[in-house]
């Protein structure tokens, strides 16, 4: 497999790369909470698109799981899914630009933003899987680092453009649809990339005419594996982070005095510029093992929530943004070789498939329940977003105590294990 690596390297990093200069538009995105703003939603509907992400991605990704588990190629699937997940953005980029801002538009949009999100709950279980497939264990986090770091220098040089957009065209229609047609391009293009990738053949691996099934033996496989339910459990600090970035914008431009353009393009850099420093120091350079690499980011990520509520000043943000973007970026280096890891199989993607039902409450509750909990406390202006925003700082730190419980050695790499295991 090794004999790929750098080929394989460099064609996950071109992808992520053109996907990741989309990705502050769409998801997690300062700019789309601004957008919606404009367009006059709630705290509410703004709460609905990480619920509509979320719940799109847990559903979707069991179908995944069930109709691609049993294929031995992935290349193919992993393509076709991105292909089908690029074309709602640019289906609404497209009739924003010929119908403007209607009455209906909001409904439009959120039916683009559902059918991308189904997209994505195809795309997340194959991709994920694939990843871990076409490396070894031991250098899947240095070849993922360059992806992170690929995909964050994309999205920062995004956000920059994002910025300038804003800046000339406001939230108009004319540049909110140019913003969305353009992204829909990218991810379609980019999403061709994965042809440079070359997949290893395993005979050993080829699954039986009973793998369509393997959607309850995957069940049934999680529900036994406690060190598995224990790192979703990690996920209860991801999901609250969500809650946060979902509405910091708002809070910033609304209570702090900070203007739209800087929200919606030097938070988000910010951000990214967290996960590049993740993804050199924990991910190329392997510093810390993968439990402590959450211990510490999670721990800076926990901190800085009352940093942005005291400090209702721009350098506050910035800081936020970016130990936010260093927490956010760690669980996506380690999430795909932890869950690879810690199932124990050769092919996980029934494991992949299957996470996201279980974090389903957290991932489309969290949003949803801060969203209306802002509407509620309107009347108390600023000090709603902190309670809200404090509120998500305590299940972080909660998400630290079950961090502590997960058994170290499960998430070495099978050669470590073994030696720990016989060395004990």
């Amino acid at each position: 497999m090794d004999q790929y690596f750098r080929r394989n390297t460099i064609g996950i990093s071109s992808v992520e790369f053109l996907w990741g200069l989309g990705m502050p538009v769409v998801v997690e995105s300062t700019f789309l909470q601004l957008f919606l703003r404009n367009l006059g939603a709630s705290n509410f509907l703004i709460g609905l698109i990480p619920t509509v992400f979320s719940g799109g991605v847990a559903v979707f990704s069991l179908f995944a799981g069930t109709l691609t588990g049993h294929v031995e190629r992935k290349r193919p699937v992993v393509i076709t899914v991105h292909v089908a997940a690029a074309l709602p953005m640019l289906t609404f980029g497209i009739l924003l630009s010929l119908t403007g801002f209607t009455s209906s538009i909001l409904l439009v949009f959120f039916c683009c933003y559902a059918l991308f999100s189904t997209g994505i709950g195809f795309v997340f279980p194959v991709w994920q899987n694939y990843l871990v497939k076409i490396f070894t264990q031991n250098r899947s986090i240095s070849a993922l680092s360059v992806m992170w770091i690929s995909q964050s220098v994309a999205k920062i040089i995004s956000s920059y453009l994002v910025l300038r957009i804003v800046e000339r065209y406001s939230f108009s229609a004319a540049g909110s649809s140019m913003i969305f047609t353009a992204i829909g391009l990218i991810f379609l293009g980019g999403s061709f990339l994965f042809l440079i990738t070359r997949e290893h053949s395993d005979p050993s691996s080829k699954s039986g005419p009973g793998r369509r099934s393997g959607l309850f033996h995957g069940f049934r496989s999680v529900l036994r594996n406690r060190n598995f339910l224990l790192f979703l459990g990690t996920d209860l600090e991801f999901f609250a982070l969500i809650g946060i970035i979902s509405f910091y914008a708002n809070y910033a431009t609304e209570h702090c005095d900070i203007s739209a353009a800087l929200a919606s393009g030097l938070f988000v850099a910010f951000n990214y510029l967290g996960g590049i420093t993740v993804n050199v120091l924990l991910g190329w350079f392997q510093m810390l093992s993968l439990k402590g690499k959450y211990w510490i980011t999670k721990t800076l990520a926990a901190l800085a929530v009352p940093l942005i509520c005291i400090f209702c000043r721009p350098w506050a943000f910035f800081l936020a943004s970016y130990l936010f973007g260093a927490s956010r970026s760690t669980r996506m280096l380690v999430y795909t070789p932890a869950v690879k890891r810690l199932s124990g199989q050769e092919d996980a993607t029934h494991y992949f498939a299957v996470a996201p039902l279980f974090t389903l409450p957290l991932s489309v509750g969290l949003p949803l329940i801060n969203g209306a909990v802002l509407d509620r406390l309107a009347f108390m202006g600023a000090w709603s977003y902190r309670l809200v925003f404090l509120a998500m700082a305590l299940l972080s730190v909660m998400s630290l105590i079950i961090l502590s419980q997960i058994d170290t050695t499960a998430l070495q790499p099978e050669s470590q294990a073994s030696v720990s295991q016989r060395g004990s």
